[in-house]
């Protein structure tokens, strides 16, 4: 599955030649794991501990973000803009504007920069491979920081968090956004539930009025 095979590459050294410069409402209310069906109706159709990343945590958490993570907030006690210097040389605008209010007080500003720019190179080099499984695993909160990252340091893969903004990960979500998603790297075992309705079909129609969506082997699921 490309589920999977995004993972391995999620692994792998970052590719050379990536440089380092480089979503919806609604509710969660069980774990991503969970499997529920619910009872109204739808149309089928790494980084190092002292150097933390500027990211969102997992999809495990009560609400997405409009990207489909969570919504994530920044450290507490933060290294003051002035102080944002690094051992050697300088940053530039962009970068200063990138690790301000995002660098925790002992941190290295430098390091917190170096996550942000690898979270790029992933999301490049991934998207290269298999975009459905890229914009799968932003929406999954698997590539942490990515929304973070591609505002302050690599606009130009902006549409791959534009198409995972709205998406919802596996797991059981109060009130859904109405529209019509798509699961964009299921396995054979992806089911869904839309309050009374249920089925397999990697295309569903959220009907406005919807209390319940679950999913389970779908991985993640993006605005159509």
């Amino acid at each position: 599955m490309r589920r999977h095979t995004l993972a391995a590459l999620l692994l792998l050294p970052l590719l050379a030649a990536c440089g380092s410069g480089g979503g919806g409402g609604g509710e969660r209310t069980e774990a991503a794991a969970s499997t529920p069906r619910a009872a109204a109706s739808a149309e089928p159709s790494s980084q190092p501990e002292s150097s933390p990343s500027p990211s969102s945590p997992s999809p495990s958490s009560a609400r997405p973000s409009k990207t489909g993570g969570t919504t994530s907030q920044g450290p507490k006690n933060t290294v003051p803009d002035s102080e944002l210097t690094p051992a050697t040389g300088s940053f530039t605008k962009k970068e200063r504007k990138y690790l301000s209010g995002r660098v925790p007080k002992g941190a290295d500003p430098a390091a917190i920069l170096q996550a942000g720019q690898e979270t790029c190179d992933k999301l490049a080099a991934t998207a290269k491979i298999d975009r459905d499984a890229t914009v799968g695993a932003i929406i999954a909160g698997e590539i942490k920081g990515a929304e973070e990252a591609v505002k302050g340091l690599c606009l130009d893969l902006k549409p791959l968090t534009d198409e995972a903004e709205g998406g919802y990960a596996d797991g059981t979500y109060a009130d859904p956004e109405p529209g019509t998603y798509r699961a964009l790297t299921p396995t054979k075992d992806c089911s869904w539930s839309l309050d009374s309705a249920s089925g397999t079909e990697h295309k569903i129609t959220v009907k406005k009025g919807t209390k319940t969506f679950s999913s389970n082997g779908c991985y993640a699921w993006a605005r159509v």
